[in-house]
């Protein structure tokens, strides 16, 4: 599944570039008190020693007063009009509504641009403090890029292509599609694109597939050779197997959103002969809503790409079959959840397989328990019989 990192670097929440721990307490308010604040705040088992939580600010006079805030700790809602009796810091912005808040702020309520900051800032703020004495090198390189950047899924080891695709429109399929590898590659009807210079385009399409990216599905042994049998679990747009599609001898695609169906049958269509197609969701069961690997694949499997969204572990236990009869050389992506790293090798060394990960980590923090986790995760684990 590609992840599309532009759309992400672009979120609303703006970061501060020089975020460092500092000697003297960095004073801080949240704005908002909704269900996302609830679920952040409610996570977070401890604040930096320099961070001093001064309280919440909301709008809405029904939240103000004392509010139960996770496991027995407390915060007082206040009235916007704390902010001009109070001398403050940071007011971190606790909505994915950032820059309609923030333009509140600063117009209504005359606070300074500066001081005003996204989710993102009381992240950093967290992970600096957890890692800050951390001996692993690969994270002391993280936190290095930290000092001047703004944090992201990929941090440093994805560089910005700034190669786009151009987007067009099939009129007869009622389909937008991009030229990718010499093919058509075609996307929902709805999907949303990025505008450059007046035009629709796709940007980084193959950026998580740089060779210093922790999402790199292919490395050293772990390749797509002439004649392979392929089963790509999370097809999404189908950016990975069309690039090899010609040296595929069969290919079994399987993508559960539905709105990607017509597109990806299209795409393929003129490899029809060679793919299996497959739109329930990969699990250990087979039956009317999920179905599992040994159940659709037949004998043979020489590559496996999984990235689904978390359900690896259970997909992994219903390819039980396939894995122990074939030397399957696997490419699956363990940062959904927290642990599923370790529990993705243990079955594959139970397969009889050796595993190794990628390089680098991963920061997948729209996991709903990442604030309680601060876990930085390996992208992908491969697998291979010795």
């Amino acid at each position: 599944m590609f992840i599309n990192n532009h759309k992400i670097i672009r979120r609303k929440e703006r970061i501060s570039m020089h975020i460092t721990l500092m000697n003297h307490k960095i004073r801080i308010f949240f704005f908002g008190i909704g269900k996302k604040a609830e679920n952040i705040l409610g996570q977070i088992k401890s604040y930096p020693e320099n961070v001093e939580i001064l309280g919440v600010v909301d709008n809405d006079s029904n939240q103000w007063g004392e509010k139960n805030i996770g496991e027995g700790r407390r915060l007082i809602v206040y009235s916007p009009q704390i902010l001009h009796e109070f001398e403050f810091d940071k007011l971190i912005i606790m909505s994915d509504s950032y820059e309609e808040i923030k333009d509140s702020l600063v117009y209504w309520h005359h606070i300074d641009e500066e001081k005003i900051e996204g989710v993102l800032y009381l992240l950093k703020l967290l992970l600096l403090d957890k890692y800050g004495r951390t001996e692993d090198l690969e994270i002391q390189e993280i936190l290095k890029f930290w000092n001047h950047n703004e944090i992201s899924i990929f941090n440093q080891y994805i560089k910005k292509d700034k190669e786009k695709h151009i987007v067009y429109w099939d009129y007869v399929e009622n389909l937008p599609y991009i030229i990718f590898e010499d093919k058509k590659m075609y996307f929902p009807f709805d999907y949303k694109f990025q505008v450059v210079d007046g035009k629709k385009v796709i940007m980084d399409i193959l950026g998580e597939q740089q060779d210093t990216s922790p999402h790199l599905y292919i490395k050293d042994n772990i390749t797509v050779e002439n004649g392979d049998v392929v089963a790509d679990v999370g097809v999404q747009e189908g950016n990975f197997s069309l690039r090899y599609i010609e040296k595929i001898s069969k290919l079994y695609l399987f993508e559960a959103d539905k709105r990607w169906i017509k597109p990806l049958k299209k795409t393929y269509e003129k490899f029809r002969e060679k793919v299996v197609f497959c739109d329930k969701k990969v699990s250990i069961f087979d039956g009317r809503l999920c179905t599992n690997l040994d159940s659709i694949i037949d004998g043979r499997l020489d590559f496996l790409k999984m990235d689904i969204e978390g359900n690896e572990v259970d997909a992994l236990f219903g390819a039980k079959k396939t894995l122990l009869n074939n030397n399957v050389k696997c490419s699956v992506c363990c940062y959904h959840k927290c642990g599923d790293e370790e529990a993705i090798k243990d079955i594959f060394h139970a397969y009889g397989y050796q595993t190794d990960h990628s390089n680098g980590y991963m920061l997948y923090y729209f996991s709903k328990d990442f604030f309680s986790t601060l876990d930085l995760r390996r992208g992908i684990i491969y697998a291979k019989k010795g």
